[in-house]
């Protein structure tokens, strides 16, 4: 089960030679013409559409049946049907990638119950009245002829009531870009439309198989028949998420849009050429391409902007050919069953992803109009209509089954995008397009020298009379041990501590004490000790022996009731140890994990603070607030948003930050900032030039969820000629509603 494009189902027998006469058939061999006129006539029909208030898509539509043999027969059948197809192909694969973008986990996190909810009213709604409908009407018309019977009814209902399932992204997805729209409904629909064409693409494997039995039609590969289409699933989304995090990979080392434009197009069609060749749904493999880009922990959305400025002309192709295509006569076969058909459909799906919105916290006006953008149906519907004209065994009902597909296409292809325009206009997620985007990235400078802890020159600090715990600071390095001293010095005078040193040593090392081991942990602490003095701190050292770093510092961090653990990044880029190691850490301490990493000379003075969350700030915030505590600091917190966000979402954004706990007592000048960004890691790198050090949240994932997310801040670690600090552990598993309950108890 490949690509269902919207134009299988009409495909009769091989391409016509081209003739040489004139009209129709000579546009026929001029494809270039071909694509002029259809464009031409959709443009200006878009237009008109327009200016009456409809969507560019109905426009489109209009003048495919206009140019079509429905109309006047200028676009011959031979040219939709062999020749054009190519574009259609690629409009559905540009559609079903960005698709994958709207499945943001992190943004489908606040609305995962809603998600599942309204995905499964809606489809099992459908499912559901067409079913019995359809079934209901076919019995009682006797609209099979002698082959009619209660069991006819049957297997036309269940057919007919998998392929009402699906929803047609394409329309759908052009409404959303053309009115600039942005928010949870319309990430919610489109969210949807994935779900419930996976779900349609299940169900129909299942219906055909039961549809066998019923007309006595089975053959002992009806079983294979009904897991053939959970094999096609899982396949397509397996073999998307390795194309998707392949793009990632290459994307993220490119700096020209040119470039991305060219490795996003590649992806894209790989994907959908081995999804063909595999015979996988292109459409599914599509959506996990894009999800697998999105959800990377760096969100790198460059290629998805770059397709963006490829997609208008192919839509405008698109959709004129889907209106050509449109059979009329062929919808009138059937009136009464075809409108019962969309009907019910338009029912099932409207009334279902109503209950499923009522039944999770959400506005009145937000649910009754989620069903309205759920009602577009093509190139699925016709590709299994098409699957059903192709098996012998589907031979009574066949026709019927096209009749009414084609009816329900025809309608919701016209009706549909206006609805969908409509559900925007309700839902108030419709505003211009936000174009704050990421320009070209920054090109790095990597000529980084040494280590420079620029001399402290602030008023010495003066150690609380009573301190509680310590703050262990993992020296193994001379040129990290000032800057991690300083570092943690810092954030014992914040938590009251005491600054301890600690050096760990081999635990099997017999000859340690009074040898060349124990000179070089007496002159990592010495330089240590300077610096401590140098703020106004005394510093306790601890050598310690195990068998692995992480072992010693945790223990040191038992016993002496650490606040905060402070180790340095590696110098150099072999960190798959150095990340291990930290990982231990974050795991079993009881605190902040604080990494350092170093670049160039140490300053603290402007601090930037990226936010991928509202979590992240909770992890951050007393890091932050020991770092700026003295004297005046310039410190920004710089939310990440979705690049489709729009001025409204972003100052409400600046506003959450401002609202975080403790937020307004951060010392010196705060300042809360949102952007939209086409990738996190350029954007957080075009800040730094304005700041002196980074402080981030490691994302905190290991294993293979790391290897499939990636980590932001590990990626900015590696690029950034800034200093920066990593923080993992300590309350990143608290809730901001957590935390400002804390708050207001104190």
């Amino acid at each position: 089960m490949g690509t269902f494009p919207a134009s299988l189902v009409t495909a009769r027998g091989r391409a016509r030679r081209p003739s040489a006469k004139v009209g129709a058939t000579e546009i026929d061999t001029n494809l270039v013409f071909a694509l002029s006129v259809l464009l031409t006539a959709g443009f200006a029909l878009a237009r008109l559409a327009r200016a009456l208030h409809l969507p560019s898509v109905t426009g489109y539509i209009l003048a495919g049946i206009a140019l079509g043999p429905t109309g006047l027969n200028i676009i011959g059948a031979e040219v939709l049907e062999n020749r054009l197809q190519v574009f259609t192909n690629i409009a559905l694969l540009l559609v079903a990638f960005g698709i994958g973008e709207r499945f943001d986990l992190q943004q489908l996190r606040t609305s995962a119950r809603a998600l599942v909810r309204v995905s499964l009213g809606e489809s099992l709604g459908s499912f559901v009245l067409v079913g019995l409908s359809v079934g209901v009407v076919a019995w009682l018309t006797g609209e099979g002829g002698e082959a009619s019977g209660l069991q006819y009814a049957i297997a036309v209902g269940v057919v007919c009531a998998s392929i009402a399932v699906a929803t047609a992204p394409a329309a759908t997805v052009a409404v959303i870009r053309e009115l600039g729209a942005s928010g949870p409904v319309s990430r919610l629909v489109l969210s949807a439309v994935v779900v419930n064409n996976a779900l349609s693409v299940t169900l129909f494997g299942v219906a055909v198989a039961a549809a066998q039995v019923l007309l006595g039609t089975s053959s002992d590969s009806a079983l294979g028949q009904a897991l053939s289409p959970v094999v096609v699933t899982v396949g397509s989304l397996l073999l998307g998420i390795a194309v998707g995090l392949s793009c990632d990979f290459v994307v993220h080392h490119l700096q020209q849009r040119a470039d991305v434009l060219i490795v996003a197009l590649a992806a894209v069609f790989l994907c959908g050429g081995l999804a063909d060749v595999l015979g996988l749904s292109s459409l599914l493999a599509g959506v996990a391409a894009g999800f697998a880009v999105v959800n990377r922990d760096r969100r790198d959305v460059r290629a998805f902007r770059a397709l963006n400025d490829f997609e208008p002309p192919l839509y405008g192709i698109f959709f004129t050919l889907a209106g050509a295509q449109l059979h009329l006569k062929e919808m009138l076969a059937s009136w009464l069953l075809g409108l019962v058909f969309v009907l019910a459909r338009a029912a099932g799906k409207y009334f279902g992803a109503w209950a499923g919105a009522s039944s999770v916290p959400m506005e009145p006006e937000r649910a009754n109009s989620i069903g309205l953008g759920l009602l577009p149906q093509a190139g699925l519907a016709i590709g299994l209509a098409y699957l059903v004209r192709q098996d012998p065994t589907l031979e009574p009902i066949r026709a019927l089954v096209i009749d009414l597909v084609i009816a329900s296409v025809v309608i919701n292809e016209l009706v549909g995008p206006p609805l969908v325009r409509l559900m925007l206009l309700r839902a108030a997620e419709v505003g211009d397009k936000h174009d704050g985007q990421a320009g070209e990235p920054p090109v790095l400078d990597r000529s980084f020298e040494g280590i420079d802890v620029v001399p402290w020159t602030w008023p010495k600090l003066h150690p609380p009379p009573q301190t509680g715990g310590s703050v262990i600071v993992g020296v193994s390095h001379p040129q990290t041990a000032a800057g991690l001293t300083r570092i943690g010095v810092l954030l014992a005078h914040h938590y009251a501590a005491e600054p301890t040193a600690v050096h760990v040593a081999n635990a099997e090392a017999d000859d340690f004490w009074d040898g060349a081991a124990d000179q070089e942990a007496i002159a990592l602490f010495r330089l240590a000790d300077t610096e401590a003095r140098s703020l106004g701190y005394p510093l306790d050292t601890e050598v310690e022996f195990a068998d692995e770093e992480a072992h010693g510092l945790l223990r040191i961090a038992e016993e002496a009731n650490a606040q905060a653990i402070v180790v340095g990044h590696p110098l150099s880029r072999r960190v798959a140890r150095f990340g291990r190691m930290v990982d231990h850490l974050a795991r079993e301490a009881l605190c902040p994990v604080v990494v350092v990493r170093f670049v160039g000379p140490l300053h603290t003075e402007r601090i930037l603070v990226p936010l991928s969350s509202p979590e992240d700030y909770l992890t951050l915030q007393p890091i932050v607030a020991a770092l700026g505590a003295v004297e005046e600091h310039q410190i920004t917190f710089l939310r990440l948003m979705p690049a489709e966000c729009r001025l409204p979402e972003l100052e409400q954004a600046r506003e959450e930050i401002q609202r975080l706990p403790q937020c307004d007592q951060m010392p010196g000048e705060c300042t809360c900032d949102a952007v939209a960004a086409e990738s996190r890691v350029h954007v957080i790198l075009d800040a730094a030039e304005r700041h002196d050090i980074i402080v981030m949240a490691s994302s905190g994932r290991r294993g293979l969820r790391r290897a499939f997310f990636g980590s932001l801040a590990e990626d900015v670690a590696l690029q950034t000629p800034k200093s920066m600090l990593l923080v993992a552990g300590g309350l990143e598993s608290r809730s901001i509603e957590e935390a400002t309950i804390d708050t207001q108890d104190l």
